[in-house]
């Protein structure tokens, strides 16, 4: 009875401040109305438009932004935990790129074994990085600018259209990574981020270079996450349905299993369970028989109180949950700006995501945050893109992309909220200035100021020596995996 008195009471406190800020929102608009501020606004930015200076905010943004990104990676970096499959995928990389031996020890099945499921694309940055300094810090710092890094790379690779923000795309390919739910796999080295990250540039290409597309999508398919095959598949199917083209299908077959054979080249060269055969029926049996496959226990009441969402905050939920639908919805209702942009890949676009995203939430039993990142990041990107690229036709869905961005801010939740009350004004209230570049401005400020929250309350001090382990030798010894697990 007491916590049930407790729960009311705590209720009555909820409504009442929400109704106080309700109540201050809508007096704050009729002052604003009646004081004429929109108006003398107005005025006063037409008077120095032709200086450009929303174009000088960003590019200042954009430095205030790279400064506080470095301090709040670098406190994340030092402080979350060793896991395992960091090591894993640290240890195989470092030999891949060092012998083109991919091993990580035989605790985890040797030379090019079916269990590394994070292929050399997942830790670039965290090979140069531990090579130049042995550090475990400096490595998950190399490894999320190198995830940034490739990100613009791709970015440059697709932005042909003219009509584009390069700056608003630029800062939100620099901000998207800490935005993604468990976004420290990024600093862990794990084969999402890379993969997915290539995966959803390569899609943009798909009309324009399909060849080259094809190839990119192998290589985060085979040398990335094999997981991203599902959504690929998909997408494939549907625009082979929406444009036949069997005489070039050789083509995209040749592009495709380019880079699978390149690896099934090394894996019969270095494996020594029996060459690819052996490698490729084990590698099928791994993904039938995986705890997260739900092959053997499909269905979503059955697996949902037994695996990680119950752990989930609610935050969380609407995060994987329902803003993926949102998305979706943006993407199918822009599908015409996209083909005029970029061809007709809307539709299979939706239809990839969605079956990752429904793989997720009806078949996996664990539903482990890191396989949600499979479309969240991919939903993230593309609606970055729907922004900077001008693709969006109507104030609504101007108000649901911005603010599916503003969903993901993580440090102050109470952002979220804030962000919604001014966009609604900005977009809906008021008609003379430039919406879309203001309420832009907005978002990327306040996602800046969500991120040095750790800087100013001196939580940015970084001893890069509180997670060094001696691995100097032989990075798949036992000595090594030992100083790893003890610290």
């Amino acid at each position: 009875m007491l916590n049930l008195k407790k729960k009311n009471y705590s209720l009555s406190i909820d409504t009442s401040i929400l109704f106080l800020i309700l109540t201050c929102f809508f007096l704050s608009i009729y002052l604003v109305r009646k004081l004429n501020i929109i108006n003398k606004t107005y005025k006063f930015y037409s008077n120095i438009k032709s200086k450009n200076i929303f174009r000088y905010f960003l590019i200042l943004l954009l430095v205030i932004q790279n400064f506080f990104l470095f301090y709040y990676v670098q406190a994340k970096a030092s402080k979350i935990p060793r896991f395992i499959d960091e090591y894993i995928s640290l240890a195989s990389n470092f030999n891949f790129f060092t012998t083109l031996d991919f091993n990580a020890g035989d605790f985890i099945g040797g030379s090019y074994s079916v269990l590394l499921t994070s292929g050399p694309l997942s830790a670039v940055g965290g090979v140069i990085g531990w090579s130049i300094t042995n550090n475990l810090i400096v490595a998950r710092l190399s490894n999320f600018y190198w995830l940034i890094m490739f990100q613009i790379i791709l970015l440059t690779t697709i932005s042909k259209s003219k009509n584009k923000d390069s700056l608003f795309l630029l800062i939100g390919s620099n901000l998207f990574i800490v935005l993604v739910p468990w976004w420290q796999g990024s600093l862990y080295m794990i084969g999402e981020f890379a993969s997915v990250i290539l995966f959803t540039n390569a899609l943009f290409l798909f009309t324009r270079n399909k060849f080259l597309s094809i190839f990119l999508i192998s290589i985060a398919i085979f040398w990335g996450k094999l997981l991203t095959l599902l959504p690929f598949s998909i997408f494939y199917i549907l625009n082979f349905i929406n444009k036949p083209d069997f005489k070039n299908i050789y083509k995209d077959a040749i592009a495709f299993l380019t880079p699978l054979v390149l690896w099934l080249l090394l894996v019969d060269k270095y494996s020594l369970e029996g060459g690819f055969h052996t490698y490729l029926y084990n590698l099928l049996d791994l993904v039938l028989g995986h705890q997260s496959s739900g092959i053997e226990s499909p269905g979503i009441l059955n697996t949902i109180k037994n695996s990680e969402v119950e752990n989930w905050n609610n935050y969380d939920l609407a995060r994987v949950l329902f803003a993926p639908l949102f998305a979706f919805y943006l993407i199918y209702s822009t599908r015409e700006k996209i083909s005029i942009n970029f061809g007709n890949i809307a539709i299979p676009i939706v239809g990839s995501l969605f079956s990752i995203y429904l793989w997720f939430w009806l078949l996996s039993p664990t539903k482990w945050m890191r396989y949600s990142q499979q479309f969240t990041i991919a939903v993230l990107l593309i609606i970055f893109y729907l922004i900077g690229f001008n693709l969006l036709t109507s104030k609504l869905q101007y108000i649901i992309s911005l603010n599916l961005i503003a969903l993901f801010i993580e440090n102050n939740k109470n952002f979220i909220f804030v962000f919604f009350v001014i966009s609604i004004f900005v977009i809906f209230f008021q008609n003379k200035i430039n919406y879309k570049n203001i309420s832009k401005l907005i978002l990327l400020f306040i996602i800046v100021l969500d991120i040095s929250i750790p800087y100013f309350k001196n939580d940015n001090f970084v001893d890069f020596h509180t997670n060094k382990f001696e691995c100097q030798v032989n990075f798949i010894s036992e000595e090594c995996l030992r100083n790893y697990d003890n610290k």
